[in-house]
Protein backbone atom coordinates (compact mmCIF):
# COMPACT_ATOMS: atom_id res chain seq x y z
CA UNK A 1 0.00 0.00 0.00
CA UNK A 2 2.80 2.44 0.83
CA UNK A 3 4.59 1.39 -2.74
CA UNK A 4 1.19 2.64 -4.25
CA UNK A 5 0.46 5.21 -2.68
CA UNK A 6 3.98 6.86 -3.62
CA UNK A 7 3.17 5.95 -6.96
CA UNK A 8 -0.21 7.17 -7.29
CA UNK A 9 1.39 10.86 -5.19
CA UNK A 10 4.46 11.27 -7.32
CA UNK A 11 1.75 10.43 -10.62
CA UNK A 12 -0.25 13.23 -9.44
CA UNK A 13 2.08 15.84 -8.72
CA UNK A 14 4.55 15.25 -12.21
CA UNK A 15 2.62 13.49 -14.07
CA UNK A 16 4.51 14.51 -16.99
CA UNK A 17 7.98 13.13 -15.76
CA UNK A 18 7.14 10.65 -13.47
CA UNK A 19 4.60 8.67 -14.86
CA UNK A 20 6.18 7.74 -17.87
CA UNK A 21 7.53 4.55 -19.34
CA UNK A 22 10.77 6.11 -19.61
CA UNK A 23 10.84 6.88 -16.24
CA UNK A 24 9.42 3.63 -15.18
CA UNK A 25 12.81 2.16 -16.71
CA UNK A 26 14.47 4.50 -15.31
CA UNK A 27 13.53 3.54 -12.29
CA UNK A 28 14.26 -0.25 -12.41
CA UNK A 29 17.41 0.91 -13.73
CA UNK A 30 18.61 2.94 -10.41
CA UNK A 31 17.02 0.56 -8.19
CA UNK A 32 19.17 -2.88 -10.09
CA UNK A 33 22.21 -2.92 -8.01
CA UNK A 34 20.70 -2.28 -4.92
CA UNK A 35 18.06 -5.21 -5.16
CA UNK A 36 20.71 -7.49 -6.12
CA UNK A 37 23.09 -6.87 -3.10
CA UNK A 38 20.00 -6.35 -1.21
CA UNK A 39 18.15 -10.17 -2.34
CA UNK A 40 21.46 -11.49 -1.25
CA UNK A 41 21.60 -9.81 2.11
CA UNK A 42 17.80 -11.39 2.17
CA UNK A 43 18.78 -15.13 1.87
CA UNK A 44 21.27 -14.06 5.26
CA UNK A 45 18.75 -12.47 7.33
CA UNK A 46 16.84 -15.62 6.60
CA UNK A 47 18.70 -16.90 9.16
CA UNK A 48 19.33 -14.17 11.63
CA UNK A 49 22.81 -14.01 9.71
CA UNK A 50 23.63 -9.83 9.50
CA UNK A 51 26.39 -9.78 6.53
CA UNK A 52 28.30 -6.12 7.23
CA UNK A 53 31.00 -7.02 4.69
CA UNK A 54 28.72 -6.23 1.55
CA UNK A 55 30.31 -3.06 1.16
CA UNK A 56 34.13 -3.97 1.10
CA UNK A 57 32.72 -6.80 -0.93
CA UNK A 58 31.46 -4.97 -3.84
CA UNK A 59 34.36 -2.63 -4.15
CA UNK A 60 36.76 -5.41 -4.63
CA UNK A 61 34.70 -7.45 -6.70
CA UNK A 62 34.39 -4.11 -9.05
CA UNK A 63 37.56 -3.17 -8.59
CA UNK A 64 39.70 -6.74 -9.44
CA UNK A 65 37.13 -7.25 -12.38
CA UNK A 66 38.42 -4.08 -14.27
CA UNK A 67 42.04 -4.57 -12.99
CA UNK A 68 42.49 -8.18 -14.62
CA UNK A 69 40.33 -7.22 -17.86
CA UNK A 70 42.74 -3.89 -17.99
CA UNK A 71 46.36 -5.22 -17.06
CA UNK A 72 45.55 -8.60 -19.87
CA UNK A 73 45.25 -11.28 -16.19
CA UNK A 74 42.35 -12.35 -17.93
CA UNK A 75 41.26 -11.66 -21.53
CA UNK A 76 37.47 -13.19 -21.33
CA UNK A 77 35.33 -10.68 -19.64
CA UNK A 78 33.04 -13.91 -18.73
CA UNK A 79 35.88 -15.61 -17.30
CA UNK A 80 36.64 -12.19 -15.25
CA UNK A 81 33.38 -12.45 -13.91
CA UNK A 82 33.25 -15.87 -12.96
CA UNK A 83 36.14 -16.23 -11.23
CA UNK A 84 35.54 -13.10 -9.14
CA UNK A 85 31.80 -14.59 -8.12
CA UNK A 86 33.83 -18.11 -6.93
CA UNK A 87 36.50 -15.67 -4.72
CA UNK A 88 33.44 -14.08 -3.24
CA UNK A 89 31.70 -16.83 -2.72
CA UNK A 90 35.02 -18.26 -0.96
CA UNK A 91 35.53 -15.28 0.72
CA UNK A 92 31.11 -15.46 2.52
CA UNK A 93 32.10 -18.98 3.01
CA UNK A 94 35.04 -18.06 5.30
CA UNK A 95 32.35 -15.71 7.01
CA UNK A 96 30.11 -19.09 7.48
CA UNK A 97 32.99 -20.88 9.08
CA UNK A 98 33.89 -18.65 11.88
CA UNK A 99 30.84 -17.35 12.79
CA UNK A 100 29.12 -21.36 12.73
CA UNK A 101 32.31 -23.19 14.05
CA UNK A 102 33.83 -20.40 15.70
CA UNK A 103 30.86 -19.37 17.80
CA UNK A 104 31.71 -15.35 16.67
CA UNK A 105 28.81 -13.12 16.32
CA UNK A 106 28.04 -12.38 12.37
CA UNK A 107 27.70 -8.96 13.09
CA UNK A 108 31.44 -8.65 14.27
CA UNK A 109 32.99 -11.32 11.96
CA UNK A 110 31.42 -9.53 8.53
CA UNK A 111 32.07 -6.12 9.66
CA UNK A 112 35.89 -6.98 10.95
CA UNK A 113 36.00 -8.55 7.05
CA UNK A 114 34.26 -5.84 5.26
CA UNK A 115 37.14 -3.51 6.73
CA UNK A 116 39.65 -6.47 6.01
CA UNK A 117 38.60 -6.07 2.34
CA UNK A 118 38.64 -2.25 1.60
CA UNK A 119 41.95 -2.40 3.20
CA UNK A 120 43.49 -5.04 0.65
CA UNK A 121 41.71 -3.33 -2.62
CA UNK A 122 43.55 0.10 -1.40
CA UNK A 123 46.67 -1.70 -1.05
CA UNK A 124 46.31 -3.53 -4.47
CA UNK A 125 45.37 -0.51 -5.97
CA UNK A 126 47.41 1.77 -4.46
CA UNK A 127 44.57 3.96 -4.71
CA UNK A 128 44.09 4.60 -8.10
CA UNK A 129 41.23 3.82 -10.36
CA UNK A 130 41.39 1.97 -13.60
CA UNK A 131 40.40 4.47 -16.03
CA UNK A 132 41.24 2.42 -18.93
CA UNK A 133 41.73 -1.17 -21.25
CA UNK A 134 38.44 -1.69 -19.97
CA UNK A 135 36.83 -3.92 -23.04
CA UNK A 136 33.29 -3.64 -24.17
CA UNK A 137 32.12 -7.12 -23.74
CA UNK A 138 32.23 -6.29 -20.13
CA UNK A 139 30.80 -2.84 -19.97
CA UNK A 140 27.47 -4.33 -21.71
CA UNK A 141 26.97 -5.65 -18.37
CA UNK A 142 26.11 -2.16 -16.87
CA UNK A 143 25.18 -0.26 -19.90
CA UNK A 144 23.75 -2.75 -22.52
CA UNK A 145 20.42 -3.34 -23.12
CA UNK A 146 17.79 -6.14 -24.55
CA UNK A 147 15.33 -4.10 -26.20
CA UNK A 148 14.19 -1.68 -23.84
CA UNK A 149 15.34 -3.47 -20.86
CA UNK A 150 18.94 -1.97 -18.94
CA UNK A 151 21.05 -4.97 -18.55
CA UNK A 152 21.21 -4.64 -14.66
CA UNK A 153 17.40 -4.74 -14.47
CA UNK A 154 18.15 -7.98 -16.51
CA UNK A 155 20.34 -9.16 -13.76
CA UNK A 156 18.31 -8.20 -11.37
CA UNK A 157 15.85 -10.41 -12.30
CA UNK A 158 17.29 -13.16 -12.69
CA UNK A 159 18.66 -13.36 -9.43
CA UNK A 160 15.36 -12.27 -8.26
CA UNK A 161 14.12 -15.41 -9.84
CA UNK A 162 16.85 -18.15 -9.09
CA UNK A 163 16.70 -17.23 -5.14
CA UNK A 164 13.40 -16.89 -5.03
CA UNK A 165 13.08 -20.61 -6.41
CA UNK A 166 16.07 -21.65 -3.53
CA UNK A 167 14.08 -20.43 -0.49
CA UNK A 168 10.40 -21.09 -1.67
CA UNK A 169 10.40 -24.12 -3.75
CA UNK A 170 13.62 -26.44 -2.65
CA UNK A 171 14.50 -28.10 0.84
CA UNK A 172 17.56 -26.30 1.27
CA UNK A 173 15.02 -22.87 1.08
CA UNK A 174 12.90 -24.30 3.68
CA UNK A 175 15.65 -25.45 6.21
CA UNK A 176 16.99 -21.90 6.14
CA UNK A 177 13.48 -20.47 7.28
CA UNK A 178 13.74 -23.71 9.87
CA UNK A 179 17.28 -22.43 10.91
CA UNK A 180 15.62 -18.65 11.06
CA UNK A 181 12.76 -19.45 13.47
CA UNK A 182 14.86 -21.48 16.03
CA UNK A 183 18.00 -22.85 14.94
CA UNK A 184 18.45 -25.12 17.90
CA UNK A 185 15.02 -27.08 16.64
CA UNK A 186 16.52 -27.12 13.37
CA UNK A 187 19.47 -28.69 14.82
CA UNK A 188 17.45 -31.34 16.45
CA UNK A 189 15.25 -31.96 13.93
CA UNK A 190 18.56 -32.68 11.63
CA UNK A 191 19.22 -30.23 10.13
CA UNK A 192 23.39 -29.17 9.63
CA UNK A 193 22.87 -25.42 10.84
CA UNK A 194 26.10 -24.52 10.43
CA UNK A 195 26.80 -25.89 7.02
CA UNK A 196 23.86 -23.57 6.25
CA UNK A 197 25.90 -20.90 7.92
CA UNK A 198 28.12 -20.77 4.61
CA UNK A 199 25.54 -21.27 2.16
CA UNK A 200 23.83 -18.08 3.16
CA UNK A 201 26.92 -15.66 3.51
CA UNK A 202 28.61 -16.85 0.23
CA UNK A 203 25.50 -16.46 -1.61
CA UNK A 204 25.15 -12.52 -0.02
CA UNK A 205 28.86 -12.41 -0.35
CA UNK A 206 28.60 -13.14 -4.51
CA UNK A 207 24.89 -11.15 -5.18
CA UNK A 208 27.17 -8.16 -3.68
CA UNK A 209 30.36 -8.68 -5.95
CA UNK A 210 27.82 -9.10 -8.93
CA UNK A 211 26.41 -5.79 -7.85
CA UNK A 212 30.15 -3.97 -7.92
CA UNK A 213 30.62 -5.13 -11.16
CA UNK A 214 27.71 -4.05 -12.54
CA UNK A 215 28.57 -0.92 -11.07
CA UNK A 216 31.70 -0.77 -12.52
CA UNK A 217 30.75 -2.11 -15.53
CA UNK A 218 28.07 1.04 -15.64
CA UNK A 219 30.34 3.47 -14.78
CA UNK A 220 33.08 2.42 -17.34
CA UNK A 221 36.17 2.55 -14.44
CA UNK A 222 37.35 0.41 -11.43
CA UNK A 223 37.44 2.20 -8.39
CA UNK A 224 38.87 1.07 -5.43
CA UNK A 225 36.72 2.97 -2.61
CA UNK A 226 33.52 4.29 -2.01
CA UNK A 227 31.78 1.82 -4.20
CA UNK A 228 29.80 -0.60 -2.06
CA UNK A 229 29.08 2.09 0.72
CA UNK A 230 26.54 3.86 -1.47
CA UNK A 231 23.72 0.58 -0.82
CA UNK A 232 24.60 -1.26 2.33
CA UNK A 233 22.33 0.40 4.41
CA UNK A 234 19.21 0.82 1.42
CA UNK A 235 19.89 -2.80 1.79
CA UNK A 236 19.42 -2.91 5.27
CA UNK A 237 16.42 -1.30 4.70
CA UNK A 238 15.03 -2.83 1.74
CA UNK A 239 15.27 -6.13 3.51
CA UNK A 240 13.56 -4.55 6.63
CA UNK A 241 10.30 -3.18 4.58
CA UNK A 242 10.32 -7.10 3.25
CA UNK A 243 9.89 -7.98 6.28
CA UNK A 244 6.93 -6.25 7.38
CA UNK A 245 4.94 -6.79 3.68
CA UNK A 246 3.32 -9.57 2.52
CA UNK A 247 4.73 -12.03 5.02
CA UNK A 248 4.61 -10.03 8.66
CA UNK A 249 8.00 -10.58 10.35
CA UNK A 250 10.08 -13.24 7.46
CA UNK A 251 12.07 -12.27 5.52
CA UNK A 252 11.89 -13.59 2.01
CA UNK A 253 12.51 -12.59 -1.51
CA UNK A 254 8.85 -10.51 -2.74
CA UNK A 255 9.45 -8.22 0.01
CA UNK A 256 12.67 -6.85 -0.41
CA UNK A 257 12.03 -6.40 -4.26
CA UNK A 258 9.17 -4.58 -2.87
CA UNK A 259 11.05 -2.80 -0.38
CA UNK A 260 13.58 -2.13 -3.03
CA UNK A 261 10.68 -0.44 -5.34
CA UNK A 262 9.54 1.40 -2.34
CA UNK A 263 13.09 3.15 -2.00
CA UNK A 264 13.40 3.59 -5.41
CA UNK A 265 10.16 5.35 -6.23
CA UNK A 266 11.23 7.72 -3.37
CA UNK A 267 14.17 8.48 -4.27
CA UNK A 268 13.20 9.22 -8.06
CA UNK A 269 10.08 10.85 -6.45
CA UNK A 270 11.95 13.54 -4.29
CA UNK A 271 14.78 14.03 -7.51
CA UNK A 272 12.10 14.92 -9.99
CA UNK A 273 10.10 16.91 -7.36
CA UNK A 274 13.77 18.76 -6.50
CA UNK A 275 13.95 17.95 -2.94
CA UNK A 276 17.09 18.50 -1.63
CA UNK A 277 20.15 15.69 -0.94
CA UNK A 278 20.21 16.09 2.39
CA UNK A 279 16.25 15.63 2.42
CA UNK A 280 16.51 12.37 0.73
CA UNK A 281 19.21 10.39 3.18
CA UNK A 282 16.90 11.81 6.19
CA UNK A 283 14.16 10.06 4.62
CA UNK A 284 15.93 6.96 3.81
CA UNK A 285 17.11 6.95 7.70
CA UNK A 286 13.21 7.43 8.70
CA UNK A 287 12.16 4.59 6.49
CA UNK A 288 14.34 2.74 8.02
CA UNK A 289 13.60 2.82 11.27
CA UNK A 290 10.28 2.62 10.59
CA UNK A 291 10.77 -0.59 8.81
CA UNK A 292 12.58 -2.22 11.80
CA UNK A 293 10.14 -0.80 14.64
CA UNK A 294 7.56 -2.77 12.50
CA UNK A 295 9.25 -6.18 11.37
CA UNK A 296 9.99 -6.14 15.33
CA UNK A 297 5.86 -5.51 15.95
CA UNK A 298 5.04 -8.23 14.02
CA UNK A 299 7.76 -10.68 15.26
CA UNK A 300 6.84 -10.15 18.37
CA UNK A 301 2.91 -10.32 17.60
CA UNK A 302 3.57 -13.59 15.58
CA UNK A 303 5.01 -15.34 18.48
Amino acid sequence: MSLLACIAIFSLMQPDVFATSQNFFNVLNQVSILGIIALGLTVALVQGLFDLSLAGMATLGGYLVCKWLADGTMASPVLAVLVVLALALVIGAFNGVVVAYGGVSAFIVTLAVGSILTGVVLGVSDSQTVLSGIPDGFLIMGQGEIGPIPMPVVFLAIVALVLYVLLEQTQVGRHMYAIGGNSETARLSGIPVKRYALIALGISAACAALGGMIVAANLGVGRPQGVGDTYLLDAFAAAFIGASTLRPGRFHIMGTVIGVLLIGVINNGLSIMGVETFWQYAVRGIILLLAVFAASFLVMRRR
